[in-house]
């Protein structure tokens, strides 16, 4: 007998929102997607009662911990906690996010991800975000400037022997930079500037070499000017590259945000949380590898004060945006899944349509989330 999510409002880019059922299959893909109420026969798992919004599984690309754990920890327990806190924000796939490290700290977080991977019984991660150690110091932001150095293709090489990587974000105006951004693209790996003070110039030809996202937009990367528009600049101009926004209403200020959603095509925009180990519990002060986070008034920095990292959840990003811009769902649904699926070149996945995985979130008209479901399994309900 089928399974159905049934009665629920479709959201899925390019779109309109209208009442479907989602038939589940067995496989754990979307097997149907049937139009209007719900067919007759089939079990209903998920009666949305015609109000409830359905889209696909949201998509973080870039987080680093939550609920008291970060991957700086290295360990196992730590993933898999961040793994379940991402399934209360809507998050189905995330990708466990390094900070700048040793080499040897960089291999025991790998193998702490990839530990993960071998039974991924939350959020699926089927990728690790490399951020740092290839920054520029005078962008630092939280980062360790002890541990930053020139890219290096070999390191990214033992660590995607360990666990697959599939985002490196680093300071593109660094010696050497260009050629391992080329290497980057022959492997398959996506790489993004970040933490940088590069030129635009710079910017271009790391464009030519490969790149293709900005991450954090605005966050430790040269400011708009009008001498030279820098990477903000950049992710003005180029219509094509990709962004990451924390969309918290700190990193980006609310007016900085509509600023962004006008200019920008929501094509080209990804919702990330760059979420931290105080994600989910507030105020308060965290370790950070030999470091620590202090979180005050829902801001969390370091002892020297510069911002680290953000507590916001993925759920509460959507409906920032959604207030401070008025876009409609299925447009801000692009910046939620099926960019970030599209530009990993996660094919399977970012679309709710017959033949990809049931990864499916669903949320209430409010946007709060109600229920996450990963390969057609509930693997949380509020």
């Amino acid at each position: 007998m089928p399974r159905l999510l049934a009665d629920v409002l479709l959201v899925s880019p390019n779109d309109y929102i209208r009442p479907v059922s989602v038939e589940l299959g067995d496989d754990g893909l979307i097997a149907a997607v049937h139009e209007g109420h719900r067919p007759p026969g089939g079990e209903v798992v998920f009666d949305g009662g015609g109000e409830i919004y359905l889209t696909a599984g949201f998509i973080d690309i870039h987080t680093h911990g939550a609920k008291g754990y970060d991957l700086s920890y290295a360990t196992l327990e730590a993933v898999e906690a961040h793994a379940e806190a991402k399934l209360a924000e809507g998050v189905t796939t995330f990708l466990p996010t390094t900070w700048t490290a040793s080499p040897e700290h960089k291999i025991a977080m790998a193998k702490a991800a990839a530990a993960y991977r071998e039974r991924q019984r939350f959020a699926r991660a089927p990728f690790l975000h490399v951020e740092g150690p290839y920054l520029n110091p005078t962008q630092a932001g939280a980062q360790d400037t002890r541990f930053m150095r020139r890219p290096d293709a070999e390191e990214i090489r033992r660590l995607h022997e360990i666990c697959p990587v599939g985002l490196v974000s680093l300071a593109v105006e660094l010696d050497g930079a260009l050629p391992f951004i080329a290497e980057m693209k022959k492997l398959g790996i996506t790489t993004s500037a970040a933490h940088s003070a590069a030129s635009y110039a710079d910017f271009q030809a790391a464009r030519e070499a490969g790149l293709t996202h900005l991450t954090h937009y605005c966050n430790q990367m040269s400011a708009l000017h009008h001498r030279n528009v820098g990477l903000v600049g950049a992710g003005l101009l180029d219509d094509a590259v990709m962004i990451e926004v924390i969309c918290d209403g700190i990193h980006l200020c609310p007016d900085m945000i509509r600023l962004v959603f006008k200019h920008r095509s929501c094509d080209r925009l990804m919702l990330i949380t760059d979420s931290i180990a105080a994600a989910h519990l507030g105020d308060g002060r965290y370790p950070l590898h030999d470091g620590e986070i202090i979180v005050k008034d829902g801001v969390a920095r370091i002892p020297a004060g510069n911002l680290a990292g953000s507590i916001v959840t993925f759920d509460e990003s959507l409906r920032k945006v959604a207030e401070l811009t008025g876009l409609p769902l299925n447009e801000l649904s692009k910046t939620c899944a099926a960019n970030q699926a599209k530009s990993l070149r996660l094919t399977d996945r970012g679309r709710v349509q017959p033949g990809l995985l049931a990864d499916l979130t669903l949320l209430t008209p409010g946007l709060e989330v109600v229920a996450t479901y990963v390969g057609g399994e509930q693997r949380y309900a509020a």
